[in-house]
């Protein structure tokens, strides 16, 4: 026993006769154990039959779990700057946004683009904030599920089973369902009255929404002629300018 042999050897000597006596003492091992002194050829088969493997983490779980949910965590907000970075390019390089700063400058609100950029304000454009963070939003989601499944609820109780009209809300769900406008921030880049055109519309309806496509596509046309007939006005007005003066010998 180690205890009582203190040579380098005594623990390794010590398992393996350990080893020794727990399988001759089993009775099944002592059969397996004979028949491959009878059978040496079997020594691989044996081998993978016994072979065990024991796995154990050498980091804690909760260090590998905090490290994952950091990352994570990173990996979430540098999206979010991203998203946020492309939307606000985005809205700059719009004609209204541009429009709004000339107006900030006309004012007097603003004495350079610069300044009028910090003046104009977007609804619903804003940078991640704190609370945006992963964590945050996962210790937020079992409030969130019970919200959408009461939501749920009382959309089938009101308007599947009572046949009510929608709220105002509601039908502004339903437009930004038809398009595909994923957050709040987003619908409220829309201007005012866009949104209530889109709502009168009710473009959550197929033919409604055709209808609404159809509008726009001759509302887009009807502007394109009428600046392409300003378009060929200007430049006939300006061929009669540079026209020279007729040959009064032609009379």
């Amino acid at each position: 026993h180690p205890d009582q042999n203190k040579h380098p050897d005594a623990p390794q000597k010590f398992a393996a006769i350990a080893t020794a006596n727990s399988i001759l003492s089993n009775k099944e091992k002592r059969e397996e154990y004979d028949d491959f002194l009878d059978h040496p050829e079997k020594y691989y088969w044996y081998f993978v039959e016994h072979m065990g493997q024991q796995f154990a983490p050498k980091t804690s779980v909760w260090v590998v779990i905090s490290g994952l949910v950091s990352i994570c965590t990173i990996l979430h907000w540098l999206n979010a700057r991203h998203n946020y970075n492309n939307l606000v390019r985005r809205v700059r390089a719009s004609p209204e946004y541009r429009a709004k700063l000339e107006q900030a400058i006309k004012t007097g609100a603003a004495s350079t683009v610069d300044e009028a950029e910090t003046v104009v304000r977007v609804a619903g454009l804003e940078p991640p904030r704190w609370y945006d963070a992963l964590p945050i939003q996962l210790a937020k989601l079992p409030w969130k599920i019970l919200k959408q499944v009461y939501w749920m609820v009382h959309w089938v109780i009101a308007y599947w089973i009572l046949k009510r009209d929608y709220t105002r809300a509601d039908k502004e769900y339903l437009v930004k369902t038809r398009l595909r406008i994923m957050s709040d921030s987003q619908w409220e880049l829309i201007d005012a009255e866009t949104r209530t055109e889109l709502v009168e519309a009710r473009v959550w309806e197929d033919a409604a929404w055709q209808k609404y496509l159809q509008q726009k596509r001759f509302e887009q046309n009807r502007k394109g002629g009428a600046r392409r007939n300003n378009a060929l006005k200007q430049y006939t007005k300006t061929q009669r300018k540079q026209a020279p003066p007729p040959d009064m010998d032609d009379y």
